[in-house]
């Protein structure tokens, strides 16, 4: 008999709600997106309004996104075509097309993170050996295959379902990433000069903020917590009708933006320290923090450690990228057709052909990453919030927002925050940076 994915069972706990979550919130758009987002796009003022957006937005939006999914028990294109109709239906395989498409690349910088824990483990970054990293790790053939090891695991923990795959692993790799992540800013801060660095780069200069930094931060807040008519969508489905949202979306954001800061007082010191710089992009894990280690003392140690508990939490976020894709599919015809086992190999197969260009052409994951990590999740997400405030009805959302609470001025304040205010605001700084796009 085929294990169907459709069978909508939920998670075992809230805690485990919590950690699953989290588990696809914190991982590479923490370590390795933001710190290169902040570089790129207003230093420190970009971190005070990322957290800024989290609160006022991003949290709001993930409620949203949450009781959207546990009101229909259903995925991207399932909710947004009930919510919608059959415009609703090919929004939602466009979604779902992105979300396939960033796993091309996403997969590849997750296949990096793999070879640079097992590299600095096995070899440790050296002056003399980081050529020989950089060699290694900038041959297409070798990000393919650590890029395919990756997915078919992913696809595995998939297979294995809710509770014996992603719940057991979210539950050994989140709390290990915490208290790694603790130890390096430990670590960092105890470094000749970090506290002068951090009061340096704590003096945010907003007159860099434009329409282009307020997006890539929003983005940012979007991409991290699994927001934009995706990830959080396809969790929320699981989550059981005596749950309470605020809790598990106020923790999960809360969660997720610690770890960006974890993050950021470990990398943002230690580069600043040693003379380096943070507008690497894309490359900046994998070119300035293995020349930071070979400064630092004990730099294999922190290194291992750092490389290891990061490669282990984005593999979560890998799987949830896969798992958006084969549970919306799954809730479409083609998927009751094919069933699960033959959908996941699909999917595999697909996600192996689609990995060789960027692959072969790494230059082109900055831009799909700012296309899809930032225009799809704030896309979506718009939808989403759409959906549950506008089409499925003033009462019935509020009561499945609020877990049926007495909707008190607190919660009316708060519904109407979301109703209005928050598709106003994603549609304006969606719109401003069109335009300034648009007018170069």
């Amino acid at each position: 008999m085929q294990k169907n994915l459709a069978e909508n069972p939920t998670f075992s706990s809230f805690f485990t709600t919590v950690l699953t979550l989290l588990g696809v919130a914190v991982g590479l758009g923490n370590v390795w997106r933001f710190p290169y987002m902040m570089g790129t796009y207003g230093g420190s003022a970009f971190l005070i309004i990322f957290i800024v957006l989290m609160c006022i937005i991003a949290i709001p939006a993930l409620m949203c996104e949450l009781a959207l999914a546990r009101a229909y028990r259903g995925a991207t294109i399932t909710v947004l075509k009930k919510s919608f109709g059959p415009v609703g239906r090919v929004l939602g395989y466009v979604l779902t097309i992105g979300i396939l498409v960033s796993g091309t690349y996403y997969t590849l910088v997750v296949g990096n993170v793999f070879y640079s824990a097992w590299y600095v483990i096995t070899t440790g970054f050296t002056p003399e050996t980081l050529d020989d990293f950089g060699q290694h790790l900038a041959q297409p053939t070798l990000q393919f295959s650590v890029g395919l090891a990756v997915l078919w695991c992913g696809l595995f923990v998939i297979w294995r379902g809710l509770k014996k795959g992603i719940e057991r692993v979210s539950e050994l790799f989140v709390p290990f990433f915490f208290l790694v992540a603790t130890y390096l800013v430990y670590v960092a801060l105890n470094l000749p000069g970090a506290g002068d660095a951090v009061r340096q780069f704590m003096r945010p200069d907003f007159s860099k903020i434009g329409p282009t930094e307020l997006f890539a931060a929003l983005g940012q807040c979007f991409f991290s917590l699994g927001l934009g008519a995706s990830f959080a969508l396809v969790y929320g489905k699981f989550i059981s009708r005596e749950t309470r949202l605020g809790p598990v979306a106020i923790l999960s954001a809360g969660g997720d933006t610690l770890a960006s800061i974890l993050a950021t007082l470990f990398i943002i010191p230690t580069v600043i320290v040693f003379g380096m710089e943070l507008d690497g992009g894309p490359t900046l894990l994998f070119e300035t923090v293995p020349k930071l280690l070979t400064q630092m003392p004990s730099g294999r140690l922190v290194g291992s450690f750092m490389l290891l508990a990061l490669a282990l939490v984005s593999f979560l976020s890998a799987v949830a990228v896969f798992q958006v894709v084969a549970v919306a599919l799954e809730e479409e015809p083609i998927g009751q057709w094919l069933g699960r086992p033959r959908l996941l190999l699909l999917i595999g197969l697909i996600e192996t052909c689609g990995m060789a260009y960027p692959a072969w052409h790494p230059e082109i994951i900055g831009t799909l990453d700012l296309i899809i990590g930032s225009g799809f999740m704030v896309s979506g997400g718009l939808l989403a919030v759409l959906a549950i405030t506008w089409a499925y009805g003033r009462s019935n959302a509020m009561a499945e927002i609020f877990t049926n609470e007495q909707p008190d001025p607190v919660y009316r304040f708060i519904f109407l925050w979301m109703r209005y205010v928050i598709p106003l605001a994603l549609l304006t700084i969606l719109g401003a940076t069109i335009y300034g796009a648009i007018n170069g």
